[in-house]
């Protein structure tokens, strides 16, 4: 019998609500089709319907296989699997969805949708946030962290409304309420600083022959998942370019033996590490005419510093409500959680070198606590896929 007949007696046995036999003809098809997704997750949602807990999950995960990207088979996958107490394997489900349509979390939102499928998101926003909430309590508790850094959000995930304490400040992905808040930091605090400073000449000596790696090995700072209004000209573009010394806590091993003078420079300032390698530092072009438009960075447990050495007239930093233009060789530091911007309107490109450092509030306990909570959250992460073997990437 062909498929095409199969699927027709299908639908004209639940058309005529003869349930059980659609459902073994529905079986037998799926046996010999069981690639066809749609089907697949058809039979999944009959299978929880009527109880056959095993078969059920076994559709759900099979379409899955099939589909990486079929949205509705981890958002009704995890409930299912939450409702039968397989709470592990139902959070791994809603967070990789997640990771595939953020809207995942959020259907629960919509009236036009379906009342099952905005249950099964508010199920899923829930178990979420209550699960990574719970994640980052347990880490901070495990280093013996201070109460702010208990006290501290992940803005996306936190199981309550987040309150931001301070006008125009609003990270969006970890945020210490707690934590002495300024969108500019002087630099004659830093006595780092003064050596940076002190140390430009030869830290441009050795930057004017790396100046032609930016266009041949420098990278978009923004990729093409970048979707944000405002920045379609920056997206996947060398309008803004970043030149990687690290990237990730990941050295440039190609760039960093052509910069001697400068990786002892920065050997020497205390930078933002993880796993005692420099989280970011990299050489950031910003071509003529380009504007950064407004926006907010990640965090405010670190800082953000600049130190300009390509600087056409005209150009500009503004955080908050304060203007900073870029000084050759003068060091700006500031919180990039704060709303922020940049402006080259010259007819020529700007350079800086940029780097971040631990914001100076914190101790080095709260340091430790604060890295064991992105550890722990990055571990479950990598962790899911053990639920369903056979997803390399999604």
């Amino acid at each position: 019998m062909s498929k095409k007949r199969l699927l027709e007696q299908v639908d004209q046995a639940f058309n005529s609500q003869n349930n059980q036999q659609g459902l073994e003809l529905l079986r037998q098809y799926i046996a010999n089709n069981d690639k066809d997704v749609e089907q697949l997750y058809r039979l999944a949602i009959i299978e929880e319907q009527i109880g056959e807990t095993k078969n059920a999950g076994n559709a759900y995960l099979a379409c899955i296989k099939h589909d990486k990207r079929l949205l509705k088979a981890y958002l009704y996958g995890g409930y299912f699997f939450e409702q039968i107490g397989e709470l592990e394997k139902a959070l791994a489900l809603y967070s990789l969805g997640n990771d595939i349509d953020a809207r995942l979390t959020l259907m629960h939102q919509n009236e036009k949708l379906s009342y099952e499928t905005r249950v099964r998101s508010h199920h899923a926003n829930k178990a979420l946030r209550s699960h990574f909430t719970k994640l980052h309590l347990q880490s901070v508790e495990s280093t013996k962290g201070s109460t702010r850094i208990a006290n501290a959000i992940w803005p996306q995930t936190h199981n309550e409304q987040v309150n931001y304490l301070t006008d125009g400040q609003k990270p969006h992905l970890f945020y210490i309420p707690e934590l002495d808040a300024k969108p500019i930091h002087e630099s004659n605090q830093f006595d780092w600083c003064q050596l940076l400073e002190e140390s430009f000449d030869d830290l441009t000596d050795e930057f004017v022959k790396l100046l032609s790696l930016i266009e041949q090995k420098g990278v978009p700072y923004l990729d093409g998942s970048y979707k944000v209004k405002g920045f379609e000209s920056l997206v996947g573009s060398k309008n803004w370019t970043a030149l990687n010394i690290y990237k990730d806590g990941v050295a440039n091993n190609s760039l960093l033996p052509l910069m001697p003078k400068t990786a002892k420079i920065l050997a020497n300032i205390p930078l933002y590490k993880v796993d005692g390698k420099p989280f970011e530092v990299f050489f950031s072009l910003l071509k003529a005419g380009q504007h950064i438009q407004p926006h907010f960075g990640q965090s405010n447990h670190s800082l953000t510093v600049h130190l300009p050495i390509i600087v056409p007239k005209g150009g500009y930093l503004t955080v908050a409500d304060e203007v900073r233009s870029w000084q050759k060789g003068k060091v700006i530091i500031f919180d990039d959680s704060f709303i922020h911007e940049a402006i080259n309107p010259s007819e020529e490109d700007r350079v800086v070198m940029i780097f971040s450092i631990w914001h100076p509030d914190l101790s080095i306990e709260e340091q430790r606590s604060i890295l064991a909570s992105f550890q722990a959250r990055s571990q479950w992460l990598e962790s899911r896929s053990q639920h369903l073997p056979w997803v390399n990437s999604l």
